[in-house]
């Protein structure tokens, strides 16, 4: 299994120095939103990176190649999943440099540090956004599941932007006090807890479903 992560990450090249451009792009773009800079760039990064890891496979036949080798096949999927934390650390190690780069340079641009709540937010929205795409991958392939790649990512990028911005903006609404109640009244560690295991178990339910899909696919 550590080779087939170990490949998702070296074909990561042009993806590394698109990364550093997103990373610039992000931090001159999206200085009105805030702490949202490193969530959203961070999220936007991994899942590109796991797009093109995808991309290669389905272009290169890598499917037939892998089924034709004494591999189970529930370590190829589980590979894919284990690759996206891989390409979170890969991410933040680029971010830190960015942040430094800009910070070095004097201009007039916020380069927002990297906080336990930005990095627990941009954790679940990477699970997140990673558990729905996987499934339609491995069913479809990635050419066939081209348009739910663009739809999720437009989705989560702008969505998740726009509904930050919406809580901050209405924190004085019922559903939102509501909200930011239940959390108050828990503990740092519960909260920590509560969004660990919503993760977890997004990943075992979203990794269940697709190895019953790989499994039973004919290659």
């Amino acid at each position: 299994m550590y080779s087939l992560v170990l490949k998702d990450i070296l074909i990561q090249k042009k993806t590394l120095l698109f990364g550093i451009v997103y990373f610039v792009f992000f931090a001159f773009a999206m200085q009105g939103v805030g702490i949202v800079i490193f969530p959203a760039s961070l999220t936007a990064f991994t899942y590109m990176a796991v797009v093109t890891a995808c991309a290669y496979d389905d272009k290169n036949k890598t499917d037939v190649m892998l089924n034709s080798l004494p591999l189970k096949r529930s370590n190829i999927v589980m590979a894919k999943y284990i690759s996206v934390f891989f390409f979170i650390a890969v991410g933040l190690i680029l971010y830190f440099i960015v942040s430094a780069v800009v910070g070095l340079t004097g201009l007039p641009v916020s380069a927002y540090r990297v906080t336990a709540e930005g990095f627990v937010g941009a954790l679940l929205s990477i699970s997140l956004i990673n558990c729905i795409y996987f499934p339609f991958f491995f069913k479809l392939g990635y050419t066939k599941s081209r348009f739910i790649n663009l739809l999720l990512f437009f989705s989560f990028f702008f969505g998740m932007t726009w509904l930050l911005q919406y809580i901050v903006k209405y924190k004085d609404t019922v559903w939102v006090q509501n909200i930011a109640n239940f959390f108050t009244a828990l503990s740092d560690m519960q909260v920590i807890v509560l969004i660990i295991g919503s993760i977890a178990v997004m990943i075992l339910l979203s990794l269940a479903v697709s190895l019953k899909i790989y499994n039973n696919k004919d290659l």
